[in-house]
């Protein structure tokens, strides 16, 4: 099942989520976590959490169509290296990219679909990925860790493109 992303403005995007518990576990992680892979691949990202599309569970999913890593109760334990600008994009504002600073490496914990406890590095990318959907998970927005005047031009841009699609579609 695919499932449909929120407004960005909406709540739900808006506040940190709690850890799953007995009481919020979702009634079936694999079921979750395969709505999930789909709803990703269909939008054509690479990271996606469960509040993005109006679950109010503490899982995301970060990877490509055929690897791809399931994440419940994450956690970012330690973050080393330099700090590091590279253009991100966002499911939840589609066309919309800026330069986000964030950390080299992390060191991630996660449970996987079926409860196990995973602990990992993360460089390059998939550092990347996973501390944009955590930040989801606790309740930020990509845009705020963006410069303000970048974050401006970029929205511009996708103002732009939506205009001249629009006209595109009118004739």
């Amino acid at each position: 099942m695919i499932y449909t992303l929120l407004e960005p403005d909406h709540d739900l995007l808006k506040h940190p989520l709690p850890e799953i518990t007995a009481e919020t576990e979702p009634e079936s992680r694999q079921e979750l976590l395969d709505n999930m892979v789909e709803t990703m691949r269909h939008y054509g990202g690479i990271g996606l959490s469960a509040n993005q599309v109006g679950i109010a569970v503490r899982m995301f999913i970060f990877g490509d169509n055929e690897n791809y890593i399931p994440c419940f109760n994450p956690k970012i334990l330690e973050y080393g290296g330099p700090e590091v600008a590279i253009e991100e994009g966002c499911l939840s504002y589609p066309g919309l990219f800026v330069k986000i600073w964030r950390q080299e490496w992390i060191v991630a914990q996660w449970e996987d679909e079926n409860r196990e406890l995973h602990k990992e590095n993360f460089t390059g990318l998939q550092s990347r990925v996973f501390q944009h959907e955590y930040d989801h998970m606790q309740g930020i927005d990509f845009r705020s860790r963006a410069g303000r005047i970048s974050l401006d031009i970029a929205q511009r841009k996708v103002k732009r493109a939506q205009r001249k699609l629009k006209k595109m579609q009118e004739n």
